[in-house]
């Protein structure tokens, strides 16, 4: 035989074993899997993403098409993790055994991710709105509260009410906003409109005397004094003030006291016990609650006249 004759057999030879490598390879991952994936109400579910991942394997991607339907190949035997997401939904996740001999199911059931409205007041309810939109605008009427332009945030908390009156607790936003900003008399009217709620009728009691102190109504100081645990650092502070007002200094005093425990950074307590300090003689007190003052809020009017007041004490 002649040296070309054994090359060329050589070659021939070679071939068949690449041919027979690669047609084992290919089996070895010629697995399939298919399935399809429908929401709560059976419906099909279109640009699912379908995420196949085995720790020995590289990772298998697919997508669902206009039925739901998916099919993907290239699996060797084992068991996979099988996931399918979508934005707006749970994700859902199938463990299987696949063989590279046959086709395995993966069906998914996927469930909306509903959201703050509707866990709180079900999905019927929201039935025809844009949950997302109303949401939004409740962010936005907070965060108008918040920055204390309180018309804007009245027209949001209005607007959200407008659409879901069985948000009652907006009654007391609004009443909230309306007392920040000085009407008096629509704070009233919106916090008994929630009088009679089982729920937050007696926050809006709460509200009520709140509202009756800034006008300056000297008969509900009783209510905020009773109000005990519930009392906030400005119904602590309020009372002090009517105190103050009246000439009891050592009961303004301890109002005073009090407000600053609920809110050891808020300067107008500390400023007060200065006064209260300053009226009782005490100058190195008052000296000490000045510097207070001016170390939380140094920019404040308050600080401002602490600081020229301490410049003018001894």
């Amino acid at each position: 035989m002649s040296l070309s004759h054994l090359y060329r057999g050589l070659l021939v030879v070679t071939l068949l074993l690449t041919v027979a490598v690669s047609s084992a390879v290919a089996q070895a991952r010629s697995g399939r899997m298919s399935g399809r994936v429908i929401d709560g109400a059976g419906e099909p579910l279109t640009n699912v993403a379908i995420l196949a991942e085995n720790p020995e394997r590289p990772p298998i991607e697919g997508t669902t098409d206009g039925s739901g339907r998916f099919s993907i190949i290239g699996f060797t035997t084992g068991q996979w993790q099988v996931t399918a997401t979508l934005e707006g939904y749970d994700p859902s996740v199938l463990s299987l055994r696949v063989s590279q001999q046959g086709v395995a199911t993966a069906n998914f059931s996927m469930s909306r991710i509903l959201s703050g409205f509707e866990l709180l007041l079900g999905e019927e309810a929201l039935e025809g709105l844009d949950s997302a939109a109303l949401e939004a605008d409740l962010t936005a009427a907070d965060a108008a509260f918040n920055a204390a332009d309180y018309d804007t945030a009245i027209t949001g908390y209005s607007g959200v009410l407008a659409a879901l009156p069985a948000l009652t607790n907006l009654h007391l936003s609004i009443g909230s906003a309306y007392r920040a900003k000085g009407d008096y008399e629509m704070a009233l009217a919106s916090f008994e409109n929630v009088i009679e709620d089982p729920d937050r009728g007696e926050q809006a009691a709460m509200e009520i005397v709140r509202t009756k102190v800034a006008m300056g109504d000297l008969d509900a100081i009783a209510g905020l004094a009773d109000a005990g645990a519930n009392a906030t650092r400005e119904d602590l502070y309020n009372l002090g003030e009517v105190e103050f007002a009246k000439g009891e200094i050592e009961t303004a005093n301890g109002w005073y006291e009090k407000a600053t425990m609920v809110d050891p950074n808020w300067e107008l307590p500390w400023f007060k016990l200065a006064l209260v300090a300053l009226n009782k003689g005490d100058i190195e007190a008052a000296k000490q609650h000045f510097q207070k003052v001016i170390l939380i809020a140094p920019d404040s009017d308050e600080g401002t006249q602490a600081q020229a007041t301490i410049s003018a004490l001894p």
